[in-house]
């Protein structure tokens, strides 16, 4: 192909699709992924074949399929939900952006009114998921919500709802296709101890890396009160969070970078300590991504697709901001000389 990718219909690779002037996939941490597909277009026999192409039209499901390290890997799937037109006079000039998104799109299509009991945030997630077909990926949380206390309700989309779960728990919710197609929904934290899959150079030989923009800002929480009345038994439940619960990616957390007390009290409608202490724990985490960094590689440059949710180590940055960083995105510029990969890089700590 002249992309270096291929795009396939229904799981298909459809060569004449695989000529598209320029391909754009945007991933991002615990969010859907998108598409942008780029084609000239033509006139022929008075009329503009692909604006009629059902291939390209609204449902239809495309897929992005990119080289990777051992063999390709499954950019996105998911169906076309739009189309930008643009005609010069004559037809010479005349584009066709074809914008699409992950099959996760579907589970925001309806409102649902459902009352889960006895049953944890990890159950709902896993009932909710199988039922689009998805393989799930559950980490269990510690909450159990029963209707004669506090059933869990749901009065939203399942998407919406599923992600609503997840940022109380501290985790994120993603989908990700193999290229037989099969689709997994992932619902769990951050892993923050895998090894890094790449390095990143900057400022030194055979640099990958040409520019990094990098930003912190320490004013947020390093610990949580937990401390309300459980309404049933009247007795004190205690979900306080005395540190950041996750592993810091680098020598020196936020909690010691800061040095004094900065927290916050969370109070919601819970049963017991632990889903207290799950919501606290998903606050912190949130908050104590407090290191971002964006910067520009490629494939050519890594040897590698880089995707979001892995780690990468930065080095030239100085001994502060050199080490881990998590992959919170990754936007795929991708046309006939190279794939560009725009990079989202957090940290919740600094130095070595």
């Amino acid at each position: 192909m002249s992309l270096g990718v291929a795009i396939a219909v229904d799981g298909l690779p459809d060569d004449e699709l695989g000529e598209a002037t320029s391909v754009e996939v945007v991933e991002r941490a615990g969010e859907a992924t998108s598409y942008r597909l780029r084609y000239p277009l033509d006139i022929a026999e008075g009329d503009l074949p692909l604006l009629i192409d059902d291939r390209l039209g609204p449902g239809s499901e495309l897929s992005v399929l990119a080289p990777g390290t051992v063999g390709a890997e499954c950019l996105v799937k998911g169906p076309v939900h739009a189309q930008d037109v643009h005609l010069e006079h004559g037809g010479e000039g005349s584009r066709l952006e074809v914008r699409g998104a992950d099959t996760s799109i579907a589970m925001d299509r309806e409102v649902r009114s459902v009352v889960w009991d006895g049953v944890g945030d990890a159950d709902a997630v896993s009932s909710i998921v199988s039922g689009y077909g998805y393989v799930p990926d559950v980490e269990r949380s510690s909450a159990l919500h029963t209707e004669p206390k506090h059933a869990l309700v749901q009065r939203d989309s399942d998407l919406r709802f599923t992600r609503r779960l997840a940022r109380r728990n501290g985790f994120l919710f993603w989908v990700t296709c193999d290229l037989l197609g099969i689709e997994t929904a992932h619902f769990r934290p951050p892993a923050l101890d895998r090894a890094p899959v790449v390095e990143l150079i900057i400022n030194m030989d055979e640099p990958t890396l040409l520019a990094l923009e990098l930003d912190w800002d320490v004013e947020r929480p390093t610990s949580a009160e937990g401390l309300q009345l459980d309404l049933n038994g009247k007795t004190d439940l205690d979900g306080g969070v005395g540190a950041p619960p996750l592993r810091a990616l680098g020598g020196v957390g936020l909690d010691a970078i800061t040095g004094d007390v900065r927290s916050i009290h969370v109070s919601a409608p819970v049963d017991d300590a632990g889903d207290l202490r799950a919501r606290a724990e998903g606050a912190l985490i949130e908050a104590g991504w407090f290191v971002t960094a964006r910067g520009t590689t490629s494939v050519e440059a890594v040897g590698r697709v880089l995707r979001p949710h892995t780690v990468v180590e930065v080095i030239g940055a100085g001994s502060r901001h050199s080490g881990r960083y998590f992959v919170a995105g990754v936007r795929h510029l991708i046309d006939p000389g190279t794939h560009r990969m725009e990079l989202e890089l957090r940290r919740n700590g600094w130095g070595g």
